[in-house]
């Protein structure tokens, strides 16, 4: 059943980038929404099926949710008005929720903070330097790539407790990475200028073949990853 939802996930993302290309708005939502709903499907299979797992599947199971309300929300905004900032604050409660997942199975230690502040300020840097137009909303971005910083750097923490469940965790870590690649290339499109067209389709490929390695990975992890 993991295998279908995650194979629907791809065939959405597929379709999604061809109507987007061919400026099929309203076919572009449905399909953004419909390839959202097969992640959090693939995540909800996981869940069940994993029963010992289900303390850690159910805080990332959440963060999938959290993911999916941010597309529709950011899907249907037009102007980057308020349904631009609720999408925003979706995406960051389920950086917030990943991000407890990871500290359950992985402690926070100092190193962890550290490598979060590197990672920050690279990000603050690509702000500062890069062409954009952030119509006002610098603070919320920045407040933003703070949280998602952590969450990247405690997704790549979880190295710490991969024995036993190599395939899971490796998923998890791939999809911390991707999830912030994913976020750079949105900011590109949606305040660099004259950014192309094609930089949308790259941040959706990116996105959701995070989300579907977040998702799978909840199937793929053996054992109690909250064990100590």
């Amino acid at each position: 059943m993991t295998f279908l939802l995650e194979g629907l996930l791809l065939v959405s993302l597929c379709g999604l980038i061809v109507v987007f290309e061919k400026d099929l708005s309203m076919w572009t939502i449905v399909l953004k929404t419909t390839a959202s709903l097969f992640f959090v499907l693939a995540g909800l299979t996981g869940y069940l099926k994993r029963r010992e797992n289900r303390r850690f599947s159910g805080i990332v199971l959440a963060a999938l949710l959290c993911s999916m309300a941010g597309d529709v929300l950011l899907a249907l905004d037009q102007d980057q008005g308020l349904m631009f900032i609720l999408g925003v604050a979706s995406f960051a409660a389920a950086h917030v929720l990943f991000s407890v997942a990871f500290c359950k199975a992985s402690r926070v230690q100092k190193r962890d903070l550290a490598a979060t502040v590197i990672l920050f300020a690279l990000l603050f840097v690509l702000l500062q330097v890069g062409t954009f137009d952030f119509q006002g909303l610098f603070p919320v971005l920045l407040g933003y790539a703070a949280v998602i910083s952590f969450m990247t750097i405690k997704a790549l923490s979880l190295w710490r407790c991969r024995k036993g469940r190599e395939q899971g965790v490796y998923l998890l870590m791939a999809g911390g990475v991707l999830f912030l690649i994913s976020d750079m290339v949105l900011l590109f499109w949606l305040f660099g200028i004259d950014t192309p067209k094609e930089v949308q389709s790259v941040n959706w490929a990116l996105y959701y073949v995070a989300q579907g390695c977040l998702s799978y990975a909840l199937t793929a992890m053996q054992g109690n990853i909250l064990e100590r």
